[in-house]
């Protein structure tokens, strides 16, 4: 069913867009194998975290038997140290991690720099400011950001609360700009903090 609606997708849209599948791991080898060669046949960019993280051995495995880059770790705990032992090991082809779960951003430049150094594609995860500054001041940026989830709840055009302003805007391109104002470039909206403290 994934593999129809994978297909589904790209008839839609056409060959000229970049498409990705992230099915956090719920796959088997077996399952991820047949998958990760089919995205290759739609010309996917990439695989995300097919199978539980924990079981390096099996994304080693993957990763030599598809051609389609797979894309791991992106919740394993252990900051830099993991990410070394995944690119050592070439137990995936692109490495992931962001601010909020490497532990702020300097561990998050730490992981850059070991990308750098070995020669690994980095995909930032997910939106929010620290990963948009670091983003931009990597030496070998990752192709795309993240800026929020799509879902028919959510209105990710509207600025939280506390904020006057979104701090990461599309523009008409489809491109996001690194805020130009001191800070991260939030435009905090102190009456509203203000108003909802706590003592």
């Amino acid at each position: 069913m994934e593999v129809a609606v994978c297909r589904a997708v790209r008839e839609r849209v056409g060959d000229e867009m970049a498409l990705m599948l992230d099915s956090y791991h719920h796959y088997t080898r077996e399952e991820s194998l047949y998958i990760g060669r089919e995205l290759e046949k739609l010309n996917y960019t990439w695989f995300e975290e097919p199978m539980d993280e924990y079981n390096v051995s099996s994304y080693i495995w993957l990763s030599e038997n598809l051609e389609i880059p797979v894309l791991c770790p992106e919740i394993s705990r252990g900051k830099m140290q993991t990410r070394a032992e995944w690119i050592v090991r070439n137990a995936s082809d692109i490495s992931r991690g962001g601010v909020h779960n490497l532990g702020g951003i300097t561990p998050m430049m730490k992981l850059t720099h070991l990308c750098e150094a070995f020669g690994v594609w980095l995909e930032v995860h997910g939106g929010n400011p620290g990963n948009l500054q670091v983003l931009c001041a990597m030496g070998t940026a990752g192709k795309y950001y993240e800026r929020g989830l799509l879902h028919p709840m959510i209105d990710y055009e509207e600025p939280s609360p506390w904020l006057n302003e979104l701090m990461d805007p599309m523009d008409d391109e489809g491109f996001v700009h690194i805020p130009q104002t001191p800070g991260l470039g939030w435009n905090i909206n102190f009456d509203y903090i203000r108003k909802h403290r706590v003592s």
